[in-house]
């Protein structure tokens, strides 16, 4: 979770799959109306993970620029 939402790091079917449970979920809920922003990355030139990415944000945090 961030300010943004949350990131999911799945698969394509696994998240879409994912997205569709939390919105009936929510309906099931009582919710009559659901609205979900999807913002979708792919990459192909590298493998990256999501620990890649905690861990370059602690390096940077760690030892600021100046």
């Amino acid at each position: 979770m961030h300010d943004g939402g949350f990131t999911i790091d799945a698969d394509w079917q696994a998240a879409t799959d994912l997205i569709g449970l939390l919105h009936q979920r929510l309906h099931d809920a009582g919710f009559e109306r659901v609205h979900s922003d999807i913002r979708i990355g792919t990459r192909t030139d590298k493998a990256q993970t999501m620990q890649d990415k905690v861990d370059t944000v602690e390096r940077q945090l760690a030892f600021p620029e100046q």
